[in-house]
């Protein structure tokens, strides 16, 4: 009954699209089927040769051991990383994180991959973005503090505050790669291109928050972007990598609006 409500009330255009969309989700937060993305999610995973069920497990035991909450900023990354983990397939001992944030998730990664080296890269603290963005400017010097002493947990982490365009200038090579920085034209374009010079043949190459249904108006926003997934789908169509996207939630109600609804991209490139 409620559902149908909703939609008479939009037909009628007497509710606007974001009003709208709230209702959506809320609703699908109480009534949506849950059952259903999992078993999504699980294919998912089979579709890169990874296990989502014991990566979770794995994921839970190491959270537990180690301390590490559940926050909004944890999604189903934190499963693939701990399926990558068990998957004999991929020896994984360089990692590099593009976009350290607040320093949890190269603390939840050198845990996980304990043989790992691991560098991570962020812009630098007196860099004007790095102190304006995600409303930060007033509380910067206690959030440098706190990601600064997380970081310095592990031994097997080591940050580096550069900007990611640099690293055209890099000779290394990674096994896995997790790209989580600005996600609009041009910067992630290029974060990709590097990601793909700098992997190993054999090497994963990781995207968050991607978008496929984006208005094109907001393609060139830093975070709701479809630049990744066009540049990705370039990519796949000239032959220079695979790609598969993943959840990167699966509760039902980040899943029920089209355009809201992000992906994870699971890609290797190709000889």
């Amino acid at each position: 009954m409620f559902k149908k409500i909703i939609h008479i009330l939009i037909n009628l255009h007497k509710v606007p699209i974001k009003i709208f969309n709230k209702l959506k989700f809320f609703y699908y937060k109480s009534f949506g089927n849950k059952e259903f993305f999992i078993n999504k999610q699980i294919e998912c995973f089979s579709n890169v040769d990874l296990d989502w069920t014991n990566g979770k497990k794995k994921l839970n035991e190491i959270k537990k051991k180690f301390n590490i909450p559940d926050r909004d900023m944890s999604s189903e990354h934190e499963i693939i990383f701990s399926s990558i983990s068990l998957n004999r397939s991929y020896q994984i001992k360089e990692i590099l994180e593009i976009g350290t944030f607040d320093g949890i998730n190269a603390f939840l990664l050198s845990k996980i991959f304990p043989d790992a080296k691991i560098d991570t890269i962020d812009l630098s603290n007196d860099d004007y973005d790095f102190k304006t963005f995600y409303n930060r400017k007033h509380i910067v010097d206690n959030f440098i503090g706190k990601r600064d002493s997380i970081l310095n947990k592990s031994k097997n982490i080591n940050f580096v505050q550069m900007n990611s365009l640099q690293l055209m200038n890099y000779k290394k090579k990674y096994d896995l790669i997790w790209i989580d920085g600005a996600h609009g034209y041009p910067v992630v374009c290029i974060d990709i291109i590097n990601s793909l010079k700098l992997s190993e043949k054999n090497g994963i190459i990781l995207c968050d928050d991607v978008y496929v249904h984006r208005n094109h108006d907001t393609s060139d926003k830093m975070y709701k972007s479809n630049a990744t997934h066009e540049t990705l789908d370039i990519l796949n169509k000239q032959n220079l990598i695979d790609y598969k996207l993943i959840y990167k939630r699966i509760s039902p109600e980040y899943n029920c609006i089209e355009n809201e609804k992000k992906f994870i991209a699971f890609c290797s490139k190709n000889d």
